[in-house]
């Protein structure tokens, strides 16, 4: 197994920047949503953030089978399950405090915004909608996010023996998976708010799978006869094209699109937005595109790039690293600001609630990745009179 030192930084440092950009656009009203790279194509940084988080669960697990066998492989898994279950739970509780406060308290009409709309189930029938919300079967806003990584974690195991054993098949299930998913899209776990999730798993597997393979095909070198430079060249003049594409497409099929271009010229632009982009089943369209940003990222931004070591990179490597509490912290957040844009407050307030809500996500990160650096450092120096303990894998 490589060592800490081998970690791919660009992987926290991409998480870390999908969760901030994930915290600008679930707080409801706000204007800087819609400048975020989501509204230059299909994709956004839902994609990222599965993407990574399967392509970890390879590096995390993958050993663990490889030496312990399946069953061990199983437990640490659903280990894991059982922390994301309970800060999912946490996290709806608090969201719902704050919901309660603006409502209760600030009085704010709860049906003004979908982000407090979500929980009224749970003040309506309060013991119905927590049952439901354990068995994953009530997900406010933002929480879908969760409850789909939390299958995807216990599948993992699955997928990484099947790929152990059958290689390329085990990807080609997935696909056949996400196929069923495009073609019968209601084929979806149910919610007591909108009736059901808002990522189908059958779906959203796809993503996180192919993230999965990517990072055991990396580690098995396997990828090293398709770095020649012509092929390098290809890629990325490939991914380049389906992203400008698809951002022209889009910014030419919108309202500000029409707006700037002469009315002769209508006819010419595209009358729809781009077709099978839908984010519930991530559609073809929308898939193509995060892998062409995901196949730019990794051909632009080398591993040995010098600026991953800077200030602004570490930071954002620091919200990736410790991921499920930056989300957690953002999810409640996220609805404090769309409480405090729903009062009013113009700039001023907008500036407040993304710049306050960024600086508290960053310092988060900052504050956890410090005290994990700690622990490992306690860790490595041995008690006197004692052998050094050698770090499990």
């Amino acid at each position: 197994m490589h060592d800490r030192q081998a970690r791919d930084v660009r992987l926290d440092l991409f998480k870390g920047m999908a969760l901030l950009i994930i915290f600008i656009n679930h707080v409801g009203g706000n204007p800087l949503a819609k400048v975020t790279p989501g509204r230059f194509g299909p994709s956004d940084s839902a994609e990222i953030f599965v993407f990574i988080s399967g392509y970890a669960v390879a590096l995390a697990y993958g050993p663990v089978l490889a030496k312990q066998g399946f069953a061990a492989c199983q437990r640490k898994a659903l280990l894991r399950c059982r922390q994301l279950w309970g800060a999912n739970i946490a996290t709806m509780l608090v969201c719902a405090l704050v919901v309660a406060l603006a409502v209760f308290v600030a009085d704010l009409p709860m049906t003004a915004s979908n982000r407090l709309a979500s929980f009224a189930p749970l003040f309506d029938s309060p013991l119905m909608a927590m049952a439901a919300h354990v068995v994953l079967a009530y997900l406010p806003f933002a929480l879908d996010i969760l409850a789909l990584y939390i299958l995807l974690v216990a599948a993992a195991p699955l997928f990484l023996w099947s790929y152990a054993r059958f290689g390329m098949a085990a990807v080609a299930a997935s696909v056949v998976l996400y196929l069923a998913a495009q073609a019968v899209p209601e084929l979806t776990p149910p919610n007591l708010w909108q009736g059901g999730w808002n990522f189908s798993p059958l779906a959203w597997q796809c993503v996180f799978f192919l993230g999965t393979a990517l990072a055991l095909l990396v580690r098995s070198g396997r990828l090293e006869p398709l770095r020649s430079a012509w092929i390098l060249r290809l890629l990325l003049a490939a991914a380049t094209a389906v992203v400008a594409g698809m951002a022209i497409w889009k910014g030419a099929a919108s309202d500000l699109g029409r707006s700037v271009v002469p009315e002769g010229l209508h006819a010419w632009l595209p009358s729809e937005t781009i077709p099978w982009a839908g984010k519930h089943t991530l559609g073809p369209m929308r898939l193509l595109h995060f892998l062409a940003l995901a196949c730019l990222a990794a051909l632009l931004v080398p591993r040995e790039a010098g600026w991953l070591a800077s200030a602004p990179a570490r930071l954002l490597a620091a919200c990736g690293r410790h991921s499920l509490p930056v989300f957690c912290l953002g999810v409640v957040l996220a609805i404090a600001g769309t409480v405090l844009l729903m009062t009013g407050g113009g700039l001023p307030m907008v500036l407040a609630v993304n710049l306050g809500g960024i600086a508290l996500l960053l310092m988060t990160g900052v504050v956890l990745e410090r005290r994990r650096l700690r622990r490992s450092r306690t860790a490595a120096v041995p008690m006197a009179g004692t052998a050094p303990i050698a770090e499990a894998p």
